[in-house]
């Protein structure tokens, strides 16, 4: 059971449906800002990009290594690539997280812009079905789910007609995936600053991801045939703080590992935002590398994190 709203992307698109339950989507945004949506995404397309991503980190931590962000031609090259375990701190109290992760994004050899660019990504040889399978899952995440959900949220938030198309044509895509070792796996405290987060889990007994609501931790299980969703401190912003960017975090205490599939969505890297009272202006450039200093260089945490006691 849980707590969390759920929500479904074929009503949200469907002309008989999209009224209601986009209403349902608003109070989910402004009571939550977490939510499940059903998502339609082949069950075996995931379960391919998890066992992939399994295999890559079991490989020796030598052979992981060479595809770490000293490798990577991209900037930043905290943006692309494999990070060790303790190598990423979610909240500077915490400090760093005992997971593993592996960075990718949209791949466009000929884009030399921060955030883009093309990773460097072990081949068949190295990590069967691992670069494919996420690239797949990728593509299917970008055009099946991501527009049909991002334009339903750009009219709740009352933008002109073609906002989500001029400001996400193409989106920046931060695509990730975790490892959670058994028996002590975490992700610090911490909100995400982007306009919002995809997040397909394994579905196992363990209720690893927990959200801050109410004074409390509660928990999100992984709920069959459904990713979920949490905004970010951009979309926040955007509806000048009606919907919630939730803090949220993840204590992994099962007797497995546990992969974890996050798409993390912004807009273009150019763009320059406003709010539609005009109460919040910012560059989504400016705001990404921030965050990114914040996490990767100055050890302050992610989002708001410094803000969570």
């Amino acid at each position: 059971m849980t707590t969390l709203p759920q929500i479904s992307l074929a009503k949200l698109a469907a002309d008989a449906t999209r009224l209601e339950e986009r209403e349902r989507l608003r109070l989910a945004c402004e009571e939550y800002g977490f939510f499940y949506l059903e998502h339609g995404i082949p069950k075996e397309q995931i379960a391919e990009a998890i066992h992939a991503s399994r295999q890559f980190f079991a490989l020796p931590q030598a052979t992981k290594e060479r595809y770490g962000h000293s490798a990577q031609d991209v900037y930043p090259a905290t943006a692309r690539g494999y990070s060790p375990l303790y190598g990423e701190v979610l909240h500077p109290e915490a400090g760093p997280d005992p997971k593993e992760m592996f960075d990718l994004g949209i791949e466009n050899e000929g884009d030399q812009r921060p955030f883009a660019g093309c990773t460097r990504l072990p081949d068949d040889a190295v990590a069967p079905g691992f670069a494919r399978s996420l690239l797949a899952l990728q593509a299917t995440v970008v055009n099946a789910v991501v527009p049909k959900l991002g334009m339903a949220l750009a009219d709740l938030l009352e933008m002109e007609e073609g906002w989500f198309r001029r400001h996400f044509n193409p989106p920046t895509v931060l695509q990730r995936v975790i490892r959670y070792p058994s028996t002590g796996g975490t992700a610090g405290k911490h909100t995400d600053n982007g306009f919002f987060t995809l997040l397909l889990q394994e579905e196992l007994p363990t209720r690893s991801l927990q959200v801050w609501l109410g004074g409390r931790w509660t928990p999100a299980p992984s709920l069959p045939d459904s990713l979920v969703v949490n905004l970010g401190d951009m979309l926040q912003a955007l509806s000048d703080d009606r919907f919630k960017s939730t803090p949220h975090q993840v204590v992994h205490p099962g007797p497995a590992e546990r992969i974890s599939l996050p798409f993390f969505i912004y807009p273009d890297i150019d763009a320059r935002l406003t709010s539609q009272q005009g109460k919040q202006t910012f560059s989504v450039l400016e705001m990404m590398l921030r965050n990114f200093d914040s996490i990767w260089e100055t050890g302050n945490g992610a989002g708001r994190a410094r803000e969570l006691q």
